[in-house]
C-alpha cells in the first residue's frame, strides 16, 4: 500500500546508508558514487517489483481505496502509466532516505540514522494502526471496496504472495546490509 511503501522506502535508505557509512565517510569518490549507485539498483530490484506486484492484481488496495480510476487502467495509456509513479515512490525516497543519512553521517550524528529509520519503521505501524480496516480487508478494485466485497488478508492465497514479497525485500535487505558493512 502507498502509505506504507514510502515510508519503507525512505527507512530503506537510511539504512543502506547506515551500513554503508565506510564508503560515505571515504575520500574515495568512487566509493561514494557506489553507495550511491547500488542504493539506486537495490531500490529497483528490490523495492519497486513489490508495489508492482500489489498493483497488478489489487490495484485499489495498493492505492488506499483512494482512486475509483484504478479500476478502469486497462486500455488507458495514461491510467497504466501510474506503474512508473509506483517506480518513482519506491526509487526517489530510497535515494533521499540515503541523502539524509549520508548528510547526517558527514556531520558526525550517526546515531539520528539508526533514530531515522526505527522512527519510519514506527510510522509504518502507526499508519497500518490507522488504516487496519482497509489493510487488513483485500479487495482488489474500487468497486468490490465500496460493494465491501472483501477478503480477509490471511487468506491463503494473499498471504502466501505477502509472504513472498515480505522475504524478498526484509531478506535482502539484512543480507546487504552486512555486505555493505564489510566493504571499506
Amino acid at each position: 500500500m502507498l502509505a506504507m511503501d514510502i515510508p519503507v522506502a525512505l527507512m530503506t535508505g537510511l539504512v543502506l546508508a547506515e551500513a554503508g557509512k565506510e564508503l560515505i565517510k571515504s575520500e574515495d569518490r568512487y566509493k561514494r558514487a557506489f553507495i550511491k549507485v547500488f542504493t539506486l539498483m537495490y531500490a529497483a530490484i528490490f523495492i519497486a517489483p513489490t508495489p508492482g506486484y500489489y498493483f497488478a492484481g489489487w490495484p485499489a488496495w495498493e492505492c488506499n481505496f483512494m482512486w475509483k480510476w484504478v479500476d478502469h487502467i486497462y486500455d488507458v495509456p495514461l491510467r497504466a502509466a501510474f506503474s512508473y509513479v509506483l517506480l518513482a515512490v519506491a526509487v526517489i525516497p530510497t535515494y533521499l532516505g540515503l541523502l539524509l543519512g549520508e548528510y547526517l553521517i558527514k556531520k558526525g550524528k550517526d546515531k539520528w540514522v539508526r533514530i531515522g529509520y526505527i522512527v519510519m519503521l514506527i510510522l509504518v505501524g502507526v499508519v497500518i494502526l490507522l488504516l487496519w480496516d482497509i489493510t487488513f480487508n483485500i479487495s482488489s478494485t474500487y468497486a468490490k471496496y465500496e460493494a465491501g466485497e472483501s477478503y480477509p488478508f490471511q487468506t491463503p492465497s494473499f498471504m502466501a504472495g505477502w509472504a513472498i514479497t515480505s522475504l524478498y525485500f526484509w531478506g535482502s535487505l539484512i543480507f546487504f546490509y552486512f555486505w555493505l558493512k564489510k566493504k571499506k
